[in-house]
């Protein structure tokens, strides 16, 4: 083996700590030659078609070099599409190009809106397919047996690197060209062979149909799902970190925070279908809800249960994608406790957007748990090795330098929320002021949590203060999550929404199936609740005579009343509020009702306002409504934000132009 994969994992034998590990790795790959000179990934250029992959350690190299691309990308999307959401404004101190975007001026040309960096992606995990399988079937024979034992799986990371790209492109611009090619010439976009210029409702199918399905590479079939199963029952697309970063001992606690660096398989998937279904008529679209319910249960079910004696399903790796609890002596309950800890610290948010005890196993089981991050994946950075994004700098009134102070929390924005609202500047989780300036402290100001009180009273918090050495903010290198507990929530109650289940929708949104049904027992309708939601109604410990008993009995509080949010006035059926509506005018009701919780929860995430545009192109297509009508919604919403000489410029933009990004790439 080359003697650079040697030294490598002599080195990751040494350091014990994940991250200090991955960029020590890093840094080594990077001495002998940076990955930089593998992809030379500029969407306006062409791939270097210089010779790689050609040795065992380039496998690697190649990967860290997609995952440099993805840390690149990382906050693009909050300063393009937070800015125009209803929350965030820019400070005096910000450049011209960020006001133009928050301030709805044209978008095409200004460098903010640029989606260079997510084709840069895509065209650094197309060259690393292309790459893998030229050196399988150039080198067959000569491949070490663990060299050859990684290649699927990390061409299986590769592939759901690409569609997380496609995600952020759909949802952000709402278009994109599609191609597989590694483009080592320059080609016109007009060529149909190599670019399929994609709206989202194509991205969407392609990007379901890449997740469902994977792709063969010189006879090696690829999944892109993690928990595909092969005859042998192996999960050969999971990309077992610590069998390549500790290949003497195996050890995976150590390493688990590898796992969060791609994003999982399912819910990229299921993101992608609820996108599908705003161009389905609603008739044709109820299977893939079906879908979305049933396979987004089914997996919280399992979690669950797993540690306790609950059924075997093909989830056996929880609670974090790729750490296997089972061990020689079954499921080994230690091991699952004794992981969390350095999970948290590791993939800290930091600490202010959330305090971590327990990752998305506990699915707002209190009030409390809105204090926690349920990380499922994010990307992940280290200031000792060069690896920043612009979160602290641009958030942060203390910022060594306060003219880096770019973004701040409205007016308008502070005031969506209720006093005791954990994500209100009253409760200083989630913003703060610092250095007299109100400001979004979520990434790298910790509130540590001391006392619970009733919900008249609010929360309280004891201390205060930055993450590490409040000297140097600028050190502070804040994980950014790509997808959190919070996902699964929000997807399941666009589902229960669009199934007709109004009931079941308005509990995960509001203050939770437990508070509904206190006695912990569903209805007996299966088809309206679904049997498996028994696990979140609390009770007692289960054994394995109570397979569906939540593990620690403290039953589900809703997405709002997690949060101590205010809950949404929603009606269903029956009640004298529903009265004279159809079912079409209640899930329009109850689909904008859950956009205004969703830019509540995800400030500075890179999410809220696509969420808009997702919701305004529901209801503009497939006979539900107008495209008129949408965008009125979306501007009634992100409006009043701004000054009342601006709101004008706001309307006429988003009515004549449209709600996502606009960018000419010059088809």
């Amino acid at each position: 083996m080359d003697t650079k994969i040697d030294e490598m994992k002599r080195l990751c034998a040494v350091y014990a700590q994940p991250l200090v590990l991955l960029f020590i790795i890093c840094s080594l790959l990077f001495s002998v030659s940076a990955c930089s000179d593998y992809f030379s990934t500029d969407p306006n250029n062409v791939i270097n078609e210089e010779d790689y992959i050609d040795r065992e350690d380039e496998i690697y190299k190649g990967m860290l070099g997609i995952l440099n691309r993805v840390q690149e990308a990382g906050d693009h999307a909050i300063w393009l599409t937070d800015t125009r959401a209803n929350i965030l404004e820019t400070t005096e101190n910000a450049p011209d190009e960020l006001k133009q975007i928050y301030n709805y001026d044209p978008t095409d040309g200004n460098p903010y809106a640029d989606p260079t960096c997510y084709y840069a992606i895509v065209i650094a995990c197309n060259d690393y397919i292309a790459k893998m399988g030229e050196y399988h079937r150039t080198h067959k024979g000569a491949i070490s047996e663990e060299a050859e034992g990684f290649i699927v799986p990390l061409l299986s990371s590769t592939l759901r690197i690409k569609a997380w790209a496609y995600l952020q492109l759909g949802r952000i611009y709402g278009q994109a060209y599609w191609f597989d090619d590694p483009l080592t010439e320059k080609k016109d976009l007009s060529d149909a062979s190599v670019f399929t210029k994609c709206d989202m409702k194509l991205l969407a199918e392609k990007a379901i149909a890449l997740l469902k399905d994977g792709i063969t590479v010189d006879g090696m079939f690829i999944p892109a799902d993690e928990t595909y199963l092969d005859a042998n029952g192996s999960h050969i697309g999971l990309m077992k970190w610590w069998e390549w970063l500790d290949p003497e001992n195996k050890e995976q606690a150590p390493y688990i925070t590898w796992q969060y660096l791609t994003p999982p398989a399912m819910i990229m998937r299921m993101e992608f279908t609820s996108w599908l279904c705003n161009y389905l008529p609603e008739e044709a679209a109820q299977p893939y809800w079906t879908e979305i319910r049933n396979t987004i249960v089914d997996y919280l079910y399992s979690i669950y249960t797993f540690p306790f004696g609950g059924e075997e399903t093909n989830y056996p790796n929880f609670p974090i994608p790729g750490f296997n609890l089972i061990g020689e002596n079954g499921r080994n309950i230690d091991d699952y406790r004794y992981a969390l800890p350095n999970v948290y610290q590791m993939c800290d948010l930091t600490a202010g957007i959330r305090q971590q005890w327990f990752t998305y196993i506990d699915i707002f089981p209190t009030e409390g748990i809105g204090l926690k991050t349920q990380v499922i994946s994010g990307i992940i950075y280290n200031y000792q090795q060069h690896q920043r994004n612009r979160l602290v700098q641009y958030l942060c009134p203390e910022y060594p330098s306060s003219d880096a102070f770019y973004l701040r929390p409205s007016a308008y924005g502070k005031d969506i929320y209720n006093e005791y609202d954990i994500r209100s500047l009253d409760q200083k989780v989630v913003m703060n002021t610092l250095g007299g300036q109100d400001c979004v402290s979520k990434y790298y100001y910790k509130a540590y949590h001391t006392n619970t009180q009733a919900a008249t009273s609010g929360y309280q918090f004891g201390t205060y203060g930055y993450i590490g050495d409040g000297t140097n903010l600028f050190k502070i290198q804040p994980t950014i999550p790509t997808f959190r507990g919070h996902d699964f929530h929000f997807l399941l109650a666009e589902a229960e929404t669009h199934l007709g289940h109004f009931d079941v929708a308005r509990c995960l949104l509001n203050d939770g199936i437990a508070n509904r049904f206190p006695d912990k027992k569903l209805p007996d309708d299966t088809d309206y609740w679904y049997p498996k939601y028994n696990v979140w109604l609390g009770g007692e410990t289960p054994s394995s005579s109570t397979p569906t008993s939540n593990p620690r009995g403290s039953g589900n509080h809703g997405i709002a009343g997690a949060a101590n949010g205010t809950l949404h006035d929603l009606p269903i059926p029956g009640e004298p509020a529903a009265e004279g509506l159809t079912d079409m005018q209640l899930k329009q009701l109850y689909d904008w009702a859950i956009a205004d919780e969703y830019l509540k929860e995800y400030l500075a995430e890179g999410k809220a306002y696509s969420y808009l545009c997702k919701m305004a192109d529901r209801w503009s297509n497939a006979g539900r409504g107008d495209r008129s009508a949408a965008c009125d919604s979306v501007i009634a919403r992100i409006a009043p934000k701004y000054p009342a000489a601006t709101q004008g410029k706001v309307r006429t933009s988003i009515t004549n132009d449209g709600y996502f990004i606009h960018w000419d790439l010059k088809d």
